[in-house]
């Protein structure tokens, strides 16, 4: 059975963004000795994540349905056959 690449990409995604809940679990375990300087590092690391996710969703790596530029492809084939 073949699959989709978009399958394959969201697989990876997930567990690239999965791995993001083992260090938190440990920092989550840790925070009595890590105190303010381990919160703002672990600010940092969801907001680098949070900035990797935007960039994935805007570049259509999140879409399973056509993308933009395929439905703009395929208006502009259709307004260029009707006439």
């Amino acid at each position: 059975m073949r699959l989709s690449n978009k399958f394959y990409l969201v697989a990876l995604l997930f567990v690239l963004f999965d791995l993001e809940a083992v260090f938190i679990f440990a920092w989550a375990v840790a925070v009595p000795e890590l105190g303010w300087s381990g919160y703002f590092g672990l600010l940092f690391f969801v907001g680098l994540l949070v900035v990797g996710l935007i960039y994935e969703w805007r570049q259509g790596a999140l879409d399973w349905g056509r993308t933009r530029r395929a439905k703009e492809r395929a208006k502009a084939a259709r307004l260029s056959s009707e006439q």
